[in-house]
């Protein structure tokens, strides 16, 4: 039996993306070389992994289970690389740090000063995409780490840390409607216009927390504060946003009925699994995973 990983990266190619020709497409390559290597893999490993009976190649029984075993040989190796870079690596010369929303910045700041004192040559760039922007700025290489509020699914290609969990109240300007009901439901706040926030792709994380027909798309946290502050609409903000407009008058927070404690969502640190880090990358990891847990442990 010869195995190679390019075998493996065929079948999991094939398997995602539900046939040969969309697999050559994501690896780059004719699609008789990928039919080529999974037919090989057949011979070597005995059995049959696609039924190509149909329009589309449906894996069989075997091959769902040696699926499980090709993702975990195929990320075993991207862990050896990366290993192995960063042992051979030494300080980059630029690292790039992406952030969901510029409003997290408060927190990292005060490890970015550290960071400026112990990596003093190295260029940093501080990006803030919004929702599946951030992730795709890591895919692409664009960015080396990103902090994220948590996924609706993990990704097979990035690493995560949990970095801790955040409150966001739901709000509304004094003058609003809703602030002067005494128990907010459902039904109340899918009657008024909710303002969220968005990246500039689109895509279904924006949705997830969707609860009203009307709805105003806002890059920001910020954005959303400053609208729901002149009575726009309602919205879910961060906590730290809220003391000095909280006691300023300037909004109030929704007795939210429906909630069983109130709202929060978890971060994440994130990083490619098959983009080492260097020396400056990793010591930046580190750093806000550990001040994170001060940050976010109440």
């Amino acid at each position: 039996m010869n195995l190679s990983l390019e075998q493996l990266k065929a079948l999991l190619a094939a398997a995602e993306t539900g046939s040969f020709s969309a697999a050559a497409r994501r690896l780059g390559k004719a699609q008789s070389v990928v039919s080529s290597a999974i037919a090989n893999l057949e011979i070597d490993l005995g059995v049959e992994l696609f039924d190509r009976r149909g329009r589309y190649p449906v894996l069989t029984a075997a091959g769902e289970r040696l699926l499980v075993e090709a993702r975990a040989v195929l990320a075993s190796s991207e862990q050896l690389q990366a290993v192995a870079h960063e042992l051979h690596g030494g300080v980059e010369a630029r690292l790039t740090l992406a952030i969901d929303d510029d409003s997290q910045l408060p927190w990292v700041a005060e490890v970015l000063d550290r960071f400026a004192q112990t990596f003093p040559a190295i260029e940093l760039e501080l990006l803030f995409p919004m929702l599946e922007d951030l992730t795709h700025l890591l895919r692409e290489g664009r960015a080396q780490l990103g902090i994220s509020y948590e996924r609706l699914q993990a990704s097979r290609d990035l690493e995560f840390h949990a970095l801790g969990r955040l409150r966001l109240p739901i709000v509304v300007a004094p003058a609003h409607p809703l602030a002067r009901l005494a128990r907010v439901g459902l039904a109340d706040l899918k009657g008024e216009r909710q303002l969220m926030v968005t990246g500039q792709r689109g895509g279904g994380e924006r949705e997830r927390f969707r609860f009203a027909p009307s709805v105003w798309w806002v890059e920001g946290d910020w954005g959303v504060l400053e609208l729901i502050k002149r009575g726009l609409g309602w919205g879910s903000v961060p906590e730290y946003l809220l003391q000095g407009p909280l006691a300023r008058g300037e909004v109030v927070v929704l007795p939210v009925d429906f909630l069983e404690q109130q709202w929060s969502m978890g971060l994440e640190l994130l990083w490619r699994r098959d983009q080492p880090l260097g020396q400056a990358g990793r010591w930046l990891r580190e750093a806000l995973v550990t001040h994170a847990r001060q940050v976010f442990r109440g």
